[in-house]
Formats: C-alpha cells, sequence, structure tokens
C-alpha cells in the first residue's frame, strides 16, 4: 500500500484553478467502504464557494479524479474523490 498524500494541490474545476488541502481518508470504515478504490481516495478541503457534487470530474495535480461525496462544513467544502482512468 502506498503511502497516502498530504499537503496542498492545486484542483481543476470547470475550468476553474482552485487550491486544496488534501487529508487522507483514515479509519477501517472509509477502507472497507470504498473497496479496492482504498489508496486512490483523496479528501479534499475546498472554499466554500468551489461548485462541487458528486459525480464531477476534477483533476487534482493534473491526475484525473471523479467525486463521490461531498461535504459542507464551517468554512470550507470537504470532498471525497476518487482516482479514474479520463
Amino acid at each position: 500500500m502506498r503511502l497516502l498524500q498530504r499537503g496542498r494541490a492545486a484542483v481543476t474545476l470547470e475550468n476553474r484553478t482552485l487550491l486544496a488541502a488534501v487529508r487522507p481518508l483514515n479509519g477501517l470504515l472509509s477502507a472497507h467502504r470504498w473497496g479496492e478504490y482504498v489508496q486512490d481516495m483523496l479528501r479534499l478541503l475546498l472554499p466554500c464557494d468551489a461548485l462541487i457534487a458528486p459525480g464531477d470530474t476534477l483533476r487534482v495535480n493534473g491526475a484525473p479524479y471523479v467525486c463521490v461525496a461531498v461535504r459542507s462544513l464551517l468554512g470550507h467544502l470537504q470532498a471525497d474523490v476518487r482516482r479514474c482512468a479520463g
């Protein structure tokens, strides 16, 4: 299993580039919930004005991802994304 990424990343969402904080998914529930994709999952902390919904495609540091879950928190959006082929 590779080490999970943590830090900051440039996220391109609908031709708009945002700076996001990248956090690893932790806990056994997350690992079992996403199954084989857990190594290709990232949790992004985005600004409140980011327009993102489950099913949207985006690029994180140039790599393609698809959003699987979004949660609105005080001061930011939390988006769980999964690496995809396109």
